[in-house]
C-alpha cells in the first residue's frame, strides 16, 4: 500500500497540472483549423437514435459501425463537403437479441446493408451553429435532410493530432424511408443525435 499510494498521487498531480496546459490548446475559433481533409476518431463519434415506444418512454439505441470524412477551408467553410457511412448491422441496444431484430425486421439490413449520408450544402452561422443539408440514404430510399450542428472546438490532440469537433441533431420521419413497422405504436418521427471528433 506505501508503493501504490505514491504512484497514484504522481500520477493525479500530473493530470492536475498536465490538464490547463492542454486545455488551453483548444479553440472555439474555426478559423484556427488547417484546410485539409479530416477523418472521424471513431473512438469519439457516436449516432444515437431516439424515438416513442408506445408514448411512454423515449427508447434510446446507437450505431457502433460509423465511418466518415469532412473535408474543411477556413477561408471557406461554407464550402466543406461530409461523408458519412453506417453499417445497420452494427445497432446496439444493450441486448443481441433486440439488435438482431432490429437490424433484420425494421432495417432489412441484409438487403440495405449501408446507410449514407452525403453532404451538398453547409450554412455556417453565428456562434459556432450551422447547418449542414444532405442526401440520406437509407433503407433504398434517398432523401434530402438537414442537420443542426454546433462547432464545439479545434485543437491538438494528446499526440498533437488535429482536431475538430461537433454537436449535430436531426429528425428523421422513419415512414419516409419506408420503414412503418408498429407506427405509430412505435414512434415515426427519430430524432438523430450526433457526437463527432475529426482528426486531420
Amino acid at each position: 500500500m506505501r508503493l501504490v499510494r505514491p504512484a497514484l498521487a504522481a500520477a493525479f498531480a500530473v493530470a492536475l497540472t498536465g490538464a490547463p496546459a492542454f486545455a488551453q490548446q483548444m479553440s472555439s475559433d474555426p478559423t484556427m483549423a488547417p484546410a485539409g481533409t479530416y477523418r472521424l476518431d471513431k473512438k469519439h463519434g457516436s449516432v444515437t437514435l431516439k424515438l416513442s415506444h408506445m408514448g411512454l418512454s423515449y427508447y434510446t439505441m446507437r450505431f457502433d459501425g460509423i465511418d466518415a470524412s469532412y473535408t474543411y477551408d477556413p477561408a471557406n467553410p461554407a464550402a466543406s463537403k461530409v461523408n458519412v457511412a453506417i453499417d445497420p448491422k452494427s445497432i446496439d441496444t444493450d441486448s443481441p437479441s433486440f439488435n438482431a431484430e432490429i437490424a433484420d425486421q425494421f432495417l432489412e439490413a441484409g438487403k440495405y446493408p449501408t446507410i449514407t449520408f452525403v453532404s451538398t450544402a453547409v450554412h455556417p452561422g453565428a456562434g459556432g451553429k450551422g447547418e449542414v443539408v444532405g442526401a440520406l440514404t437509407f433503407h433504398g430510399v434517398t432523401r434530402p435532410i438537414t442537420l443542426d450542428v454546433v462547432f464545439n472546438g479545434t485543437g491538438q490532440g494528446m499526440m498533437k493530432e488535429q482536431r475538430m469537433g461537433f454537436s449535430g441533431i436531426a429528425t428523421v420521419k422513419r415512414s419516409d424511408f419506408g420503414v412503418t413497422k408498429y407506427v405509430p405504436l412505435v414512434g415515426d418521427d427519430v430524432t438523430v443525435l450526433i457526437e463527432t471528433e475529426f482528426t486531420k
